[in-house]
């Protein structure tokens, strides 16, 4: 891949951007969308020369990648991208279920008609997917169901405890399809759908009980994930 290229397409696409700013988007698209794969090395240095750039936005790039919890420190000062094992899985899905069962329960009274006609396409997409499993089309369309939720919910203090969470969750969804594999994480996700189509109709019809419910079975799924997992 050419960096330079692509970070120069990226900046003129993102014209009020600080550099700084630029430079970490860019990478975190690259890391979150596996273009960069984990365990992959990131030098300081050898990225500034690449994109023809000083290391100070660089410095500030992988910083805010770091606390993002995208990239890691090893020994001998070496800055890895993070890999995405088990247990790091087991505590998103327990910090899920904290966060999301209750913006659910929140939801249901104070979701807007045009946050339900976006969910209902969301649920007729994620639909298709236990059919034809698209990488991009799976967790983007994951991300914006269970993100609208955390929106619907109205709650400020909510919305940053999921943010604590989103970059490493993001993560998560892109890195199972290359774990598991298509055929174990098809059948996985046909019942997620169920779910999602649950999550909607108890959105909409106003059963707060029945919404925190069905978002706590779809987090959920996330532990049969456990048993397909390779890693560690």
């Amino acid at each position: 891949m050419d960096n330079y290229s692509t970070f120069e397409q990226f900046k003129k696409e993102n014209p009020f951007l600080s550099l700084g700013e630029l430079v970490y988007m860019f990478l975190y698209n690259e890391i979150i969308y596996l273009r960069i794969r984990p365990n992959t090395k990131l030098s300081e240095s050898k990225l500034a020369e690449e994109l023809k750039i000083s290391r100070t936005p660089v410095n500030y790039a992988l910083n805010r990648l770091t606390e993002d919890h995208l990239i890691e420190k090893k020994e001998g000062k070496s800055t890895v991208v993070s890999t995405m094992g088990k247990q790091e899985s087991k505590m998103l899905y327990e910090a899920r279920i904290a966060v999301e069962g209750y913006a659910a329960f929140l939801a249901a009274g104070r979701i807007t008609g045009k946050q339900l006609a976006k969910m209902e396409e969301l649920v007729k997409q994620y639909a298709q997917i236990g059919k034809d499993i698209n990488p991009d089309t799976y967790a983007d369309c994951d991300h914006q169901f269970h993100e609208i939720i955390i929106e619907a919910a109205c709650n400020t203090y909510i919305s940053k405890m999921y943010a604590s969470i989103e970059s490493r969750l993001k993560h998560y969804r892109y890195c199972l399809l290359s774990q598991i594999g298509k055929d174990r994480l098809q059948p996985i996700l046909y019942h997620a759908a169920k779910h999602h189509r649950a999550v909607y109709n108890a959105l909409r019809l106003g059963f707060a009980d029945v919404a925190s419910k069905e978002v706590e079975r779809d987090i959920e799924g996330m532990t049969d994930i456990f048993y397909e997992w390779n890693a560690p």
